[in-house]
């Protein structure tokens, strides 16, 4: 065969995978995902005895972490852009115990609910480059996805909280205020996939907010309002599309 034909015949070869399969991720554009998360919270109340808090990361108190609960649905833009929905809920807690506020003896316990929207870019996705360096998996497919992904994220949502007053914070607390606030997520994510459609998730992420009553607690020499990070594990599911590009749960012809 000529030496010509010979190095024609694998470029095609190399190509027409990638071309083939470089276009995967359109039939699994949907995502739902459900995990588990602990929640810090940083406010009027609590946190670090240390005037330098290094940006409030001295603030984290490990024994206040509380769990959250969430549920995930996620839209894929393109191959490196998502949008997701969260629905979070949790619950925090704050102590002045061991605080710049020691002395004052106040302590609260609060449930939350996050109903939000986050954006996301991908700087490693999903989907391999090329065709060429992707593996088959046990049914001799094609799987063009790369095991380990990561994105940032960033977003807007709501923040409903029920704060309830301990210690000696019960004799002052006042709950006429707003039990809603703005918040905005921002963190990054990682992604181990385990299968064409399921994955294990792991997202870091600060909230922002527009509230200074999480806490229930507020002071005029408040700089800052409440803020809050929630590290969270979940599974996700890849769910196929149709050819109109609408989420089906009906299994594909082979």
């Amino acid at each position: 065969m000529n030496k010509h034909l010979l190095i024609f015949s694998f470029l095609i070869l190399m190509i027409l995978p990638s071309e083939i399969f470089g276009q995967r991720w359109k039939l699994l554009r949907y995502e739902a995902s459900a995990g588990l998360g602990v929640v810090n919270f940083f406010g009027d109340i609590g946190g670090t005895a240390d005037v330098n808090n290094m940006a409030g990361f001295k603030d984290i108190q490990l024994q206040y972490s509380r769990l959250s609960v969430f549920l995930g649905a996620t839209y894929r833009i393109r191959e490196d852009m998502n949008v997701k929905m969260n629905l979070i809920y949790g619950s925090t807690r704050g102590d002045d115990v061991d605080s710049r506020n020691n002395d004052r003896n106040f302590a609260f316990t609060s449930t939350i609910f996050e109903p939000s929207f986050q954006f996301e870019y991908y700087v490693i996705p999903e989907s391999k480059a090329f065709a060429s360096s992707a593996t088959f998996n046990r049914r001799g497919m094609l799987n063009d996805f790369a095991h380990i992904s990561l994105y940032g994220f960033a977003g807007i949502g709501g923040i409903f909280s029920n704060p309830k007053p301990d210690k000696d914070y019960v004799a002052v607390f006042d709950d006429n205020f707003s039990k809603f606030g703005i918040c905005f997520p921002l963190g990054i994510g990682l992604k181990f996939t385990v299968s064409t459609q399921w994955s294990l998730g792991f997202e870091f992420g600060r909230r922002f907010t527009l509230t200074d009553y999480i806490d229930g607690y507020t002071t005029v020499f408040s700089k800052h309002k409440d803020t809050y990070y929630i590290g969270a594990l979940s599974a996700i599911y890849k769910i196929r599309s149709d050819r109109n590009g609408m989420p089906t749960f009906k299994r594909s012809y082979r």
